[in-house]
């Protein structure tokens, strides 16, 4: 049985996404800031960083994301609904909150549809990504529950 979750695994997923969130949005500042400020607000200082507004945009942003992955894998709310469903309605609320904060925050111009490309691409490479991480862990644990198990028949048949 897993363990009860606490607020410290809220707030250590909150700025995990975050972290990573952040060192993106600097690398891209650094590589491309000067091109993209003429488009994003979010780069608006160019190759001089992240607006401090729009840092505070992403932290509230990764908490809404991080409350949605909570949402959907409580075993509360969504007890009849398979895995995979649950990840398909995690990934949709995901992509709204962050189509939401694109425009609501002035993130980009909403009526260009090259910056929305960049997102929608961006977004897929890190799901992609993120599935393929789950899928080591999850390979990773398993490989660890095998041996124990083994381990256990040992020493079951040993005696």
């Amino acid at each position: 049985m897993e363990r009860e979750k606490t607020i410290f695994d809220f707030l250590g997923n909150v700025f995990c996404i975050y972290g990573i969130t952040a060192t993106i949005l600097i690398l891209i500042a650094f590589f491309f800031g000067e091109t993209a400020k003429e488009i994003s607000g979010i780069f608006r200082l160019g190759r001089q960083g992240i607006p401090l507004e729009v840092m505070a945009e992403f932290l509230l942003t990764s908490f809404l994301v991080t409350c949605m992955q909570y949402l959907f894998f409580s075993e509360k709310l969504f007890k009849r609904l398979s895995g995979t469903g649950r990840t398909v309605c995690m990934l949709l609320s995901i992509l709204t909150i962050t189509c939401m904060a694109i425009w609501g925050f002035g993130w980009f111009p909403v009526n260009m549809w090259e910056p929305w490309v960049c997102f929608i691409v961006c977004f897929a490479i890190s799901v992609a990504v993120s599935i393929g991480v789950m899928r080591l862990k999850m390979k990773a644990e398993d490989r660890k529950l095998e041996e124990g198990l083994n381990r256990m028949k040992k020493k079951w048949e040993g005696k």
